[in-house]
């Protein structure tokens, strides 16, 4: 393969990981979560910004990407004024479309994977 189908690839990957995420993303915020970064790849950062409550970005390895919402564990420290916007306050339903069957990698995620 040459250096184009290479960027090709690269590129499709990065766009399939984009809408993998924002589906994460977007539902989330339709019930009123607070998700704090949106990051395509893994390791260092390359580069982000924030744009209101939220750091999007790329890091240095194009290997998938990640959602970060408060509270997504019992764990999470959230601070008391954020704790009503964590997942884990959010209704199991509500919980269920952010996160849906994580552990099964052919349909996880949101309703954006109902069209694959």
């Amino acid at each position: 393969m040459d250096l184009l189908g290479w960027l090709i690839f690269l590129f499709a990957l990065l766009f399939s990981v984009m809408l993998h995420e924002s589906g994460h993303f977007a539902t989330a915020r339709l019930f009123g979560m607070k998700a704090t970064r949106y990051f395509v790849g893994f390791g260092p950062t390359v580069w982000s910004a924030h744009r209101g409550e939220t750091e999007y970005g790329v890091k240095a390895l194009p290997l998938g990407g990640f959602v970060k919402i408060i509270g997504m564990t019992s764990m999470d420290d959230v601070d008391p004024e954020d704790e009503p916007r964590s997942f884990r306050r959010a209704p199991g339903w509500q919980r269920l479309i952010v996160y849906r069957e994580q552990d099964h990698p052919a349909r996880h995620g949101s309703g954006l994977h109902a069209i694959e």
